[in-house]
């Protein structure tokens, strides 16, 4: 062969990933490292068995081509090329027990058609049997001719069940994932994982079905954009999801079994159902979801079970023409083998939230943030804008601290329901939508839970039975609350939680007030009039 044509051959090998099958048979040998203990030079061939043009094999359809592609690798692995003007696929694409690198010249050039909606007849599915063996993704346009009635994912990711300690899961970037047309037909899933460690997505275009003017998401349409499950104690773990636009997906991620340490950030959903889900974290540590804008019919952040993690720096909406009931945040329970888990020691602070008090132009309520399987939590410096309700605490006995949060046309008040040992503080305005401006005490109690309540002000409540209280509790230290008397049978005990000028109790008469400051070990009285 002439040494120009040598370098043509060696060139296209470089940049076309020529399988060795299709190799010429003359190429000349080439100097390069020794093999390992024969003391032999490799051959040109040699350095390109591990890559394989899925164009050069043989076969009508392109799954057939990928599957002798996959075939032709060694059992270490290797690259399979995806370039342009490839035919369409009639099946699945499927290369297991092997590490391989996808790679295509980028979305919109390597493109993949689909054309089967039979179960197990469409997709990418990779399953390198063993988590040393890393699986890439890169520069490809996989897209759905027909509507995926029948489940199929268009990237499918298994490694094994057993628990692992090797942090090399997948890496898929830059891959678009579609229907026909303007969005004409969807995917069931974009990217269903199971059992993935250390892995990144990143960089992914996902969109599903256009839900037009739908004002609840539609039941014949795309369901997770990113679908990742941890299976049987196997779990998935510290991975990172970012760059992701999801649209018209029901969910932008959802979560399922034995995870922990998943990382969502400067993600996008528009329209979608709901954001980020996982229904049964069953107590498992660390998430972070950060710096993403969900527009959702129903949902946009919703985590049960789950504790130690941060959701901070989001932008959540209510879509538009959603007549679904909406909750921006959800802190809620899982329940697994007979016991409870609440999402705990959790930290939400710094969302922008806006809901449509009223129900809007399309109807259903708004709750800022469900707290009501939530206990332990940090609450603080979060914007609500538009709200029925800004928090539901439950009416359970949760410990959550909410502190320095914001409220903006509110319609309904603070709280649909009360965490019975919440703590707040500095939350602007004191009474919002129409909250009242005072708490009535509970007729005939001795004592009353003040930190609950976001008011600072209370009546007595005692119209024909005399009662004397004698502490006011859950309040943080600084807390100063005012008690204006509304009926004469009300008696404030001196004691040893509550200091009154002069050491004496104070017998209250209708319109009498007294203020106290709460020090911490004790409440001191600051003021009062009678």
């Amino acid at each position: 062969m002439p040494r120009a044509a040598n370098l043509r051959v060696a060139l296209a090998l470089s940049t076309a990933l020529v399988p060795a099958a299709a190799m010429p048979r003359d190429l000349p040998a080439y100097r390069g490292p020794v093999d390992t203990g024969t003391g032999l030079y490799r051959s040109l061939l040699d350095w390109f068995s591990d890559r394989a043009n899925v164009l050069a094999f043989p076969g009508a359809d392109l799954s057939q081509k990928f599957a002798a592609a996959c075939a032709a690798l060694p059992s270490t692995g290797g690259t399979i090329y995806l370039p342009k003007g490839m035919p369409p696929a009639n099946g699945r694409l499927v290369c297991n027990g092997k590490s391989v690198s996808l790679k295509g010249d980028g979305p919109g050039v390597s493109q993949i058609v689909f054309t089967s909606a039979a179960a197990g007849a469409a997709g990418t599915a990779l399953s390198p049997g063993d988590a040393l063996r890393p699986i890439t993704i890169d520069g490809l346009t996989l897209t759905t001719a027909v509507d995926q009635v029948n489940g199929n994912a268009a990237i499918t990711l298994r490694y094994g069940s057993a628990p692992s300690s090797i942090f090399k899961g997948p890496r898929v970037t830059n891959v678009e994932i579609a229907g026909a047309g303007n969005n004409a037909t969807y995917w069931d899933r974009g990217i269903d994982a199971y059992n993935i460690w250390g892995f990144d997505f990143h960089g992914l275009n996902i969109r599903g079905k256009d839900v037009g003017g739908a004002t609840a998401f539609p039941s014949a349409g795309m369901g997770a954009a990113i679908s990742i499950t941890g299976e049987n104690g196997g779990g998935c773990s510290d991975g990172k999801i970012s760059g992701v636009n999801a649209v018209f997906a029901r969910y932008v991620g959802y979560v399922s079994g034995d995870c922990e340490g998943l990382h969502w950030t400067d993600n996008t959903g528009v329209p979608v159902d709901q954001g980020i889900t996982w229904p049964d974290a069953k107590g498992y540590p660390g998430f972070f979801i950060s710096n993403n804008h969900f527009n959702t019919f129903s949902t946009a952040i919703a985590i049960s079970g789950a504790q130690q993690g941060f959701i901070t720096g989001n932008l959540l909406y209510k879509w538009t023409g959603s007549a679904q009931d909406w909750r921006g945040i959800v802190l809620g329970t899982a329940v697994g083998g007979g016991t409870t888990y609440y999402a705990t020691d959790n930290i939400v602070r710094g969302n922008t939230l806006f809901g449509y008090s009223g129900g809007g132009a399309a109807g259903g309520s708004s709750v800022g943030l469900d707290a009501s399987g939530g206990d332990g939590n940090m609450i603080a410096v979060n914007r609500f804008v538009r709200m029925d309700w800004v928090f539901n605490f439950g009416g359970i006995g949760s410990t959550n601290v909410v502190t320095d949060n914001t409220a903006v046309a509110t319609g309904s008040g603070w709280q649909k329901n009360i965490g019975f040992n919440t703590i707040s503080r500095n939350n602007v305005p004191v009474a919002a939508g129409n909250d009242p401006n005072y708490i009535p005490f509970g007729t005939g109690s001795a004592t009353f839970n003040v930190g609950a309540w976001f008011q600072k002000v209370f009546y007595t409540n005692n119209p024909s039975t005399a009662v004397t209280m004698t502490d006011f509790t859950n309040a943080e230290v600084g807390r100063q609350i005012t008690i204006i008397a509304q009926d004469a049978n009300t008696t404030i005990a001196n004691n040893a939680r509550i200091r009154l000028k002069g050491g004496t109790n104070m017998t209250m008469v209708s319109g009498a007030s007294l203020t106290l400051l709460n020090t911490g070990s004790y409440w001191q009285e600051i003021g009062r009039s009678q």
